[in-house]
């Protein structure tokens, strides 16, 4: 089921929340691709991770599972043209 136009709803999120910094980066010449995109998400993720809480990080990587950084990187890649 799709979420306001998005495959799901984790998917809709990182696009609501990094949508303006991937935005910034298509203008400074830096390339959305879902590795690029993935490293984000993974880089705000770390504090979950470090924090060793068992509960928050397992339901985090399920999330973070759930995303279609391709969904993403193509929606910038069109954006562009």
């Amino acid at each position: 089921m799709r979420y306001n136009g998005w495959k799901n709803k984790e998917t809709w999120l990182v696009n609501l929340w990094l949508g303006d910094s991937l935005q910034c980066d298509l203008e400074d010449g830096i390339e959305a691709t879902p590795c690029y995109i993935e490293e984000l998400v993974e880089e705000l993720a770390r504090e979950f991770y470090e924090s060793g809480n068992g509960f928050m990080v397992d339901l985090l990587n399920c999330s973070i599972g759930e995303i279609d950084s391709h969904e993403i990187a193509n929606y910038y890649k069109e954006s562009e043209q």
